[in-house]
């Protein structure tokens, strides 16, 4: 090597920009570093640059740049919550309800309390499950629901879940009058008998009692043919 000092040299520069290239990528206050989320996660359209949509990579990097340069301000906490918005909106709604939890979990006396609830409820509600699989997301969407509107019952987001807690219902009604008539049809008449009863304890105000009350007569008249 003819001039090993300048290879040094270029070495030593390429391991600094290497190295010293990971910086803020976003500057501004922490306010305006929010502000900035808040626009992008308001965009409305397709694919980020192509039509518009949300850059939901900018939004994760901003989120984090605030919850690093300014863990003890309000944003530190707003950034959290803003994480489910982001799942949300890209109808993650598993990683959306992680996020709601744990905000409401680690500030239990935060204003926007109401509005993790809400979403919290609402990422419940939109998890899909057909008749025949678990219907635990959907119990969750009640009990966070109803959690609002006891907590916060003059809160905006409350005026808008009970049409939501009632179709729920309504779904956890059909899907026991769904699995009752499949035990009943495999003649296992005491398993389809206490679904039946289910519905008329727990969703007696539903369209599905009177249904649940016929079906009940004519599984306990075969239990009876049975035991005599």
């Amino acid at each position: 090597m003819k001039n090993p000092g300048k290879l040094l040299v270029i070495i030593a520069l390429l391991i600094t920009v290497s190295c010293g290239g990971k910086q803020a990528i976003y500057e501004g206050t922490a306010e305006q570093l929010n502000d900035e989320v808040l626009e992008e996660l308001n965009k409305e359209g397709g694919f980020p640059w192509i039509f518009g949509g949300t850059n939901y990579d900018k939004v994760f990097d901003i989120l984090k740049e605030i919850q690093i340069r300014y863990p003890y301000t309000k944003y530190a906490a707003l950034a959290e919550l803003r994480s489910g918005d982001v799942y949300f909106k890209k109808k993650e709604y598993t990683l959306a309800a992680e996020e709601y939890e744990n905000f409401i979990t680690n500030h239990p006396g935060h204003k926007e309390l109401d509005y993790a609830m809400y979403r919290l409820g609402l990422s419940y509600y939109k998890m899909k499950a057909g008749k025949d699989r678990n219907h635990s997301k959907r119990l969750q969407s009640i009990k966070w629901f109803t959690l609002l509107k006891k907590t916060y019952p003059d809160s905006p987001y409350a005026e808008q879940v009970q049409d939501k807690i009632e179709k729920s219902r309504r779904m956890l009604a059909e899907r026991e009058i769904y699995i009752g008539k499949f035990y009943q049809k495999k003649k296992n008449y005491e398993a389809a008998a206490q679904r039946y009863r289910n519905v008329l304890e727990n969703y007696s105000d539903t369209k599905y009692a009177e249904k649940a009350r016929e079906l009940l007569r004519e599984t306990e008249e075969k239990l009876s043919e049975q035991s005599s």
